[in-house]
């Protein structure tokens, strides 16, 4: 078997995808068939088999790029490093938009075009949540975020759901540069990582324990 050259099965692979999110843009539809797809490109249908198996593949596969040029951009900041987990969560998720803004339209086709009928992206959930994963480990590791038993397991999972809060208000975004998408972000991961750090709740319980230990009333019952 003849060994694809890196390079041609690149650019066949991204006309593909190109020629996918032309005609579902334009169809607002599948194609009716993957014989009928490869034929409306000019390639054979064997051809379009050496790269996805169905036209689910391709937009999963556009979702990921987004998602991993999003945490590559991130990573490759000279100050990324020097970011708190605040910092590094509201970066990835401004970044992300900025990234799903190059191609709304087709995003917002894929996610189902409103609301109503929001369809939860294919193949983004685990990459998003490891980074979450190793953002949370630091977060922790620097007392920036509280460990809390059988919850800071899954405070990544928060992350996870904070994505599809934000993917949802953003399809419905129809402020000027998507400015209140850029709101909704900022207060989204703020209350979410105050919920992780060390909360009043948190203050209070800690008191009553020290007070419990030694003997001493709570001065927050009547």
């Amino acid at each position: 078997m003849a060994t694809k050259n890196p390079k041609t099965a690149k650019n066949t692979a991204d006309k593909i995808v190109d020629a996918y999110i032309d005609y579902v843009l334009t169809e607002q539809k599948e194609p009716a068939s993957i014989y009928a797809f490869a034929k409306h490109l000019g390639i054979e249908e064997s051809e379009f088999y050496q790269y996805y198996n169905h036209f689910s593949d391709i937009e999963s596969g556009v979702w990921k790029d987004a998602v991993n040029s999003t945490i590559k951009s991130l990573k490759e900041s000279a100050e990324f490093s020097t970011y708190t987990a605040r910092e590094k969560v509201l970066g990835f998720f401004y970044t992300f938009i900025e990234v799903l803004n190059k191609r709304r339209s087709f995003y917002v086709y894929s996610l189902g075009n409103n609301k109503m009928h929001f369809k939860t992206p294919e193949g983004i959930k685990i990459p998003i949540m490891d980074f979450a994963k190793e953002v949370i480990q630091e977060g922790l590791a620097g007392k920036e975020l509280e460990e809390r038993k059988f919850l800071s397991d899954r405070y990544h999972e928060a992350v996870w759901l904070n994505t599809l809060f934000i993917l949802k208000f953003w399809i419905e975004d129809k402020s000027q540069g998507f400015e209140k998408t850029d709101a909704a972000i900022e207060k989204s991961v703020n209350l979410m990582i105050e919920l992780m750090g060390k909360s009043a709740l948190d203050s209070m319980l800690d008191l009553g324990k020290f007070l419990f230990q030694n003997g001493m009333k709570s001065p927050f019952k009547m």
